[in-house]
């Protein structure tokens, strides 16, 4: 079900990374005059359990804090947003009957799921006439042809570009070992990272791959630390970082620095490896904000919610997922997927009078103004693909358990790492 082959990953990335304004020069429309009474439901598909429970966290603090926004400034013509939770467990199977639980619901429409389940459900989604606003990183999704699936966070393709550009331009590691665990989701992100690290003149000098949830990685931790890397790519879960941390002290080679995506960002991660060795050796990525008052709005939003101004990763892309549909209800003037699907693209995408918040957006809609809302996880300028771009930050860790942000990687230079 996923992409094998890295040329398709890579000639995806290369492809679409210059943005596609689908719709965005169509004229903008007045919403219907009067408002409604009554609630939409936002059904929320989420990992709140398993080995990845922590990314079911991440989304539900992002989707409260678009919820909270939007029914601040009224709701969605009147109508005030309401959700409701189904967990996925972080397991495609399990994610089937999760989604047709939601759909008893009868939700307006969807946030999430990661990239963990949504394979095994992203063919119903059109066949319910129900949107979806997803957020995970699968590269089988570069290339996606799903109406009613929009992707609110960028590809894998773009964090691994972004991890490689970071060891060799930033840390000068020209030779890396590769730790990955041995699933599907783990695996498909190394064909891409190896074509965007060894294409730009990387050496890998080991691969080995991390048996899920084992007892000992002693023997890989040997394997790749006898061929001397300078820094080593992964992917592993907090329980499985916890075993090779330790089997990595044991045999004197936490000492490079250790690389991954942006459950790199994730607090348990760190702690599995241990705070005062994640301080110095582990490095995650995450979206950097791309407008000031997009990213004021949605921490104000989420402090409102969570009496805090330091959101969890990856939250402000899921707050973007309520966000847009919310503006295409009310450009379209109905909760009829059917009709108001089409205008996601274009309350989102350029042409149109940049707008940063809810309410600015509303008031442009209004006044019959074509509106480009700039989100706060990314400027939401979705492609042919529904996928989106953003610059990434490379996140570090005190030793206090405080991210830190060390680079920042451009658009640009992701997509230099696969021009070779």
């Amino acid at each position: 079900m996923r992409a094998k082959r890295a040329t398709a990953v890579l000639g995806a990335v290369a492809a679409t990374i210059v943005l596609t304004a689908l719709g965005g020069a169509a004229a903008a429309r007045a919403p219907r005059a009067h408002t409604f009474t009554g609630t939409l439901t936002v059904g929320e598909l989420m990992p709140m359990s398993g080995a990845e429970a922590f990314v079911g966290q991440w989304f539900t603090h992002g989707a409260a804090a678009g919820i909270r926004a939007v029914n601040n400034a009224g709701g969605v013509m009147g109508l005030k947003l309401t959700s409701v939770l189904e967990d996925t467990a972080g397991d495609p199977v399990d994610a089937v009957p999760a989604f047709h639980a939601l759909l008893t619901h009868n939700p307006n429409f969807v946030v999430g799921p990661s990239s963990l389940e949504i394979l095994a459900v992203i063919k119903y989604f059109r066949a319910s006439n129900l949107p979806d606003f997803m957020e995970g990183g699968t590269t089988a999704l570069d290339h996606m042809n799903y109406p009613y699936v929009f992707r609110m966070f960028p590809s894998d393709s773009s964090l691994l570009a972004s991890e490689a550009y970071y060891a060799l331009h930033v840390l000068g590691c020209r030779r890396a070992g590769l730790m990955y665990e041995d699933s599907t989701n783990a695996q498909d992100e190394v064909p891409p990272l190896v074509a965007a690290y060894t294409g730009n003149g990387g050496k890998i000098v080991a691969n080995l791959k991390l048996e899920p949830n084992a007892t000992s990685y002693l023997t890989e931790v040997a394997d790749v630390f006898a061929q001397h890397p300078q820094c080593v790519f992964f992917h592993a879960t907090p329980a499985e970082m916890s075993t090779l941390s330790g089997n990595l002290q044991e045999e004197g080679h936490l000492n490079v620095h250790f690389i991954t995506g942006d459950t790199g960002t994730a607090i348990q991660l760190a702690q599995a490896m241990g705070l005062k060795f994640a301080s110095k050796w582990l490095t995650g990525m995450t979206g950097g904000s791309v407008d000031a008052p997009a990213y004021k709005a949605f921490i104000s939003a989420y402090q409102q919610v969570w009496h805090t101004t330091k959101p969890l990763p990856a939250t402000e892309a899921m707050y973007d997922a309520v966000v847009v549909p919310a503006l295409a209800i009310t450009l379209a003037g109905t909760t009829n997927a059917r009709v108001w699907v089409k205008d996601v693209t274009r309350v989102s995408n350029p042409p149109g009078t940049p707008c940063y918040t809810y309410p600015s957006c509303v008031a442009l809609i209004n006044a019959h103004r074509k509106i480009n809302y700039q989100g706060a996880g990314s400027n939401v300028d979705f492609n042919r693909y529904h996928n989106v771009f953003t610059p990434l930050t490379v996140e570090g860790w005190t030793s206090s358990g405080r991210l830190r942000t060390i680079y920042t990687v451009t658009t640009n230079q992701q997509a230099l790492m696969y021009r070779h």
